[in-house]
């Protein structure tokens, strides 16, 4: 190669670094810093939603170790998904406030609502059964898939979850802390286990149940268990032996 080849190459590739070190000082470090955090935010987020559909597409294990005959003991949470073929034993039928429910659930559900409201005060449900549609909607249009069940793993599929609050509650309807201090989630949470339903996800509880703490969601599972449960003080999990997973929590 010429001397003036080398010379003009060498120009060339000087001419490339100076105009790098131009173009990188035109970009203000902070948007640098910025565009990398965002990056780091999103993988991380993108890393969270990856682990929870792998844990909630897991084999389905409650069926083969629940007798058949005590359905409301289903187990189902981000590491159980509704068995198949379940949802074809189950009759929903209207209830309170024109919402589905189990039809095994109804009269409970209705005693237990009554009750409440004879000694003054005012529960309304505002969630019960959900169709898998439905959950898949809810899951989809969720901007933080923490906040919703990855489909086939929430309670309300499963027609025997309801999620009530006082009626014409003001406040942060999803702040747990809050809405337990109401009148009606007290007497709801000091009485639910006569009608056969548990406060599903106690605060104390969350890394067994999976399931961030929520004051309104009482779960169906029969009048002896019930009391069992809330008198221990324990979760559903710890009640029936089910306590070896729980890192991550999420919504219902």
């Amino acid at each position: 190669m010429s001397k003036a080849k080398k010379f003009l190459i060498f120009d060339i590739l000087l001419l490339l670094v100076i105009g790098g070190v131009v173009y990188m000082k035109g970009i203000p470090l902070d948007s640098l810093k910025k565009d990398k955090e965002e990056v780091a935010i999103e993988e991380e987020i993108e890393e969270e939603v990856e682990e929870i559909q792998e844990i909630a597409e897991t084999t389905p294990e409650t069926a083969s170790e629940i007798n058949p005959d005590e359905w409301d003991l289903i187990l189902v949470n981000p590491w159980n998904a509704i068995p198949d073929g379940y949802l074809d034993t189950v009759e929903t039928v209207y209830t309170d406030g024109g919402y589905l429910i189990d039809s095994r659930v109804q009269e409970d559900l209705e005693k237990m609502l009554a009750d409440c409201r004879d000694v003054g005060y005012s529960p309304e449900i505002i969630s019960a059964f959900r169709t898998r549609e439905t959950q898949e909607s809810l899951y989809n249009s969720t901007a933080n898939k923490n906040d919703t069940a990855y489909p086939g793993t929430s309670e309300h599929e499963c027609g025997l979850a309801v999620d009530i609050l006082e009626s014409g509650y003001g406040g942060d309807w999803d702040n747990a802390e809050k809405t337990a201090e109401t009148e009606t989630q007290k007497w709801l949470t000091d009485h639910c286990a006569e009608y056969g339903f548990i406060l599903r996800y106690p605060k104390d509880k969350e890394d067994i149940t999976g399931i961030v703490y929520e004051s309104w969601h009482y779960r169906y599972v029969g009048k002896e268990h019930a009391e069992r449960i809330m008198a221990d003080g324990v979760c559903l999990e710890e009640y029936l032996g089910r306590t070896d997973h729980a890192e991550n929590r999420i919504g219902d």
